[in-house]
Order: C-alpha cells, then structure tokens, then sequence
C-alpha cells in the first residue's frame, strides 16, 4: 500500500499512509481513518508543522481490504469528506452515505469479492455520485499498488476519482468514465 503514498504526492495530493494492526476490523479503520484526518488537521495549524497552513481543507479517504471496508464507513460517519476510495472492500457499508464514493474490485478476488463492493455500492443513495469499477484478472493478493493492474488501471481511476471530487478539477471526467482494458464500470456519473 505504500507505494499510493508517492503516487498521489506526485501529483500534488498530500498523502498520509498509515499502519494497522491484523484485528482492526473496518469499523475500526474507519475510526482510525478520520482520526489521521483530524491530526493533519492539526498540523495544518501547527506553526512547527512542515505543512503549517498549506493544506487545502479538502480530504479524502482510501483503503485496501479491510481498509477499504473502513473508507466506505468513513464516509457515512461524516460528510465532511471530499471523496472515498474502497480498493477491494471488505465489508463496508453504503446506507445514507453523501461522499463521492469509488470502489474497485478484483473479479477473481476470493478474499473480498466485488459482490462485497456491490453491495457497498448499492447501498450508497442514487444522489451521492458512485463508481464500481471490476478489474479483470485482479485476486486479492496481485494489486497492490496504483501501477500493479492491467493500463495502470487502479491508479488512473482513482487519481481521476480524487482530481475530480477532491480538486473539483472536471477536465479528469472524459478519463474517469473511460472504459480501460476490459473494465467492467458501474456508475451514476454522468
């Protein structure tokens, strides 16, 4: 997962990367998700922070598995996030969910497969925007990072998920809603 850390960085987007422990469950990295929010927060309005002062107050959450479970519930916690990104959700949930939401799966992913995501996807309100993006040939365990699928294909959906929704940047809409190598897309984007 480190390597998203770099990736959105090169393209402007301040990036935190945490740890987590084997039992966090996603509800907890849901938890532990904003909680980062909350102390970049704070050091934005540290005045010994190396990022005193410079961050939009726009922000974003993602995550991989049981991560990804934990961005999806994030989001329904707050609304005072910008955009969320499950890549191969475990679990999650999408009820009365009002963030910009893209989840990608895996279609031979065994550990969370995308009727995980689905349902994830259902559950989120036609008025919300929402994507399901299917990877083909992507298991659980062959993408980690936003260069390891077919045309690079998790990592330009998701940075032009986060330019649009996070950055309101609309010039990424044509390539958000192309269809790449294969992809099988669901969306009410329009």
């Amino acid at each position: 997962m480190a390597d998203w850390g770099p990736f959105y960085a090169s393209w402007g987007i301040v990036t935190v990367v945490t740890n987590t422990g084997a039992a966090d469950i996603p509800a907890i990295r849901a938890s532990l998700l904003l909680a980062a929010i909350d102390d970049l927060k704070k050091e934005n309005m540290s005045s010994g922070s190396p990022v005193s002062g410079k961050l939009s107050g726009r922000y974003v959450t993602s995550g991989y598995s049981m991560g990804g479970g934990g961005t999806t519930i994030a989001a329904q916690m707050t609304t005072s996030l910008n955009s969320s990104i499950g890549l191969a959700a475990w679990g999650g949930a999408g009820e009365s969910t009002k963030v910009p939401t893209l989840l990608l799966c895996g279609d031979a992913d065994t550990v969370a497969p995308c009727d995980m995501s689905t349902g994830v996807y259902r559950g989120i309100p036609d008025s919300t925007p929402k994507m399901q993006i299917t990877i083909p040939g992507a298991t659980h365990f062959n993408w980690f990072g936003p260069s390891d699928t077919r045309d690079q294909m998790s990592g330009k959906y998701a940075l032009a998920f986060q330019k649009l929704y996070l950055e309101g940047d609309t010039r990424w809409k044509p390539l958000l809603l192309s269809k790449l190598a294969g992809a099988l897309i669901e969306t009410n984007i329009k």
